[in-house]
């Protein structure tokens, strides 16, 4: 049962980023009223090899697909991104694992919270859909790998969910409490956070509806000012035409919107139960969070991190390094 949390963030970052982040999604020309339109929902199928699979968790239905020979192997994608960040991977990694790849609640074909009630996007919560995939599918023991929120939840499912997890790998996402710290220090790098927990309401779904194209290619472009690898233009309109599902974006900005609280309850599990014992890679892209991805997790939540930074690599390391990233995830988990 998902654990109930309390307390929308309550500080509001500088209005200097704020504005800027108004000004971008403002930029296309769009009304302010405009309405996300009706977008059709074009389901991409599975790679081959690999088949659809679908859960229920607390009445609401969760996509993942799965597919190879092995040791299971769980993949969580990020935000703004579905499952399919692991295409270019999954089947590379399938030939040794049984890989499941999860679409995150509200997000590709996985249904969203019935409310925002909070913790209902929070990562101990969204941790309790995954471990639904994972009994469905008779699974006693996993190995895990999440990216960005992905990996907020495959943390926060490790440290809920002790006895089932043999190895983790954590990819551009700094743990718990680093999280938020790096939130409130790095405000040009998330400056798309100023825009989702500044105003009240739902003025950013307002701002974002219409010109998801702006707004996401935004997000996909990074601070690193051009440095590193790219996401093909293929994969961003397949993304785009995800987050303009009606409720996609809402659900992707309501992470954020519960991810203060949501990280503290997980930090303060792994400190009444202590740090995780199994071995965990932290990786940061070169030219984004480095390595402060495995040094934050080893000061915060495990004891035997392994820290590696993806050259030339922005944040989108799996689709901007997909061979190093396979091969690094590929030795890690059969080592």
């Amino acid at each position: 049962m998902a654990k109930k949390l309390t307390n929308r963030r309550n500080w509001r970052p500088a209005g200097v980023a704020a504005a800027a982040a108004l000004a971008l999604v403002t930029a296309s020309g769009a009304t302010f009223a405009d309405a996300a339109p009706e977008a059709a929902h074009h389901h991409p199928g599975p790679l081959p090899g690999f088949r659809d699979g679908y859960v229920e968790n607390d009445g609401i239905r969760i996509h993942y697909v799965v597919g190879g020979h092995g040791p299971a192997l769980v993949l969580l994608h990020g935000w703004p991104e579905t499952w399919q960040a692991w295409s270019g991977i999954a089947p590379q990694l399938a030939q040794d694992h049984t890989v499941i790849a999860v679409d995150l609640r509200g997000l590709g074909d996985s249904q969203p919270a019935p409310s925002d009630a909070q913790g209902s996007y929070a990562a101990l919560t969204l941790a309790t859909d995954v471990h639904a995939v994972t009994q469905q599918l008779g699974l006693q023991k996993i190995d895990l790998a999440g990216h960005d929120v992905g990996g907020g939840v495959a943390l926060a499912y490790a440290a809920e969910y002790r006895d089932q997890v043999d190895k983790l790998a954590i990819l551009e996402a700094p743990p718990t409490t680093a999280y938020l710290n790096f939130v409130q220090t790095k405000s040009d790098y998330l400056w798309w956070d100023a825009m989702v927990n500044g105003p009240q309401g739902d003025m950013a779904e307002q701002l974002v509806a219409g010109r998801e194209k702006v707004f996401y290619s935004a997000v996909y472009a990074g601070p690193a000012g051009g440095k590193g690898g790219t996401i093909s233009p293929e994969a961003v309109k397949r993304y785009v035409e995800a987050y303009s599902r009606p409720g996609s974006t809402h659900a992707g900005l309501e992470f954020f919107r519960q991810q203060d609280v949501g990280e503290r309850a997980v930090q303060d599990l792994i400190d009444k139960d202590g740090k995780l014992t199994i071995p965990v890679l932290g990786v940061g892209g070169q030219y984004s969070m480095n390595s402060e991805v495995g040094e934050d997790t080893g000061k915060l939540a495990a004891t035997n991190v392994t820290t590696v930074v993806a050259p030339n690599a922005n944040h989108w390391v799996m689709e901007e390094q997909p061979q190093f990233v396979t091969n690094l995830l590929s030795g890690f988990f059969k080592g």
